[in-house]
């Protein structure tokens, strides 16, 4: 279960720092309002077809904002309260609101696989009589 919980971990942060990275390119798009739910966080970088993301914030730099709030968010909580009683699934929901306030849309996708992780952790270790904080 160790190994499970590192991994849950590992994978956590992975989505959450590559969440929070899609904020400064929103954020330098300025005060506008994207014209559809579909955006680039990076429009500039081609190779990554401008870093695909999705927001239902009607404005760049808020978007920006949050995703750097969310990505950290995730990161944190995956680093350290993953294995947690209810651990998993508040880092799925953590990742499905990065995943709508710009935080890309692979990150979150990493991010509720850790929850899933996570959570089985959880569960194994109640299962197990294991005691979660």
């Amino acid at each position: 279960m160790r190994k499970l919980r590192i991994a849950a971990s590992a994978i956590g942060v992975f989505a959450g720092l590559g969440g929070a990275s899609h904020g400064p390119g929103e954020i330098l798009q300025g005060n506008l309002a994207p014209s559809d739910v579909m955006i680039k966080a990076w429009p500039s970088l081609t190779a990554l077809g401008g870093e695909p993301a999705m927001t239902i914030v009607p404005n760049f730099i808020v978007t920006g904002i949050l995703a750097i709030i969310f990505g950290l968010l995730v990161a944190t909580w995956a680093g350290i309260y993953v294995e947690r009683k209810n651990g998993g699934i508040l880092l799925i929901l953590l990742s499905i609101v990065m995943l709508l306030v710009g935080g890309g849309i692979v990150p979150p996708f990493f991010g509720i696989v850790a929850g899933i992780i996570g959570a089985l952790v959880n569960h194994k270790a109640a299962k197990h009589g294991a005691v979660t904080a």
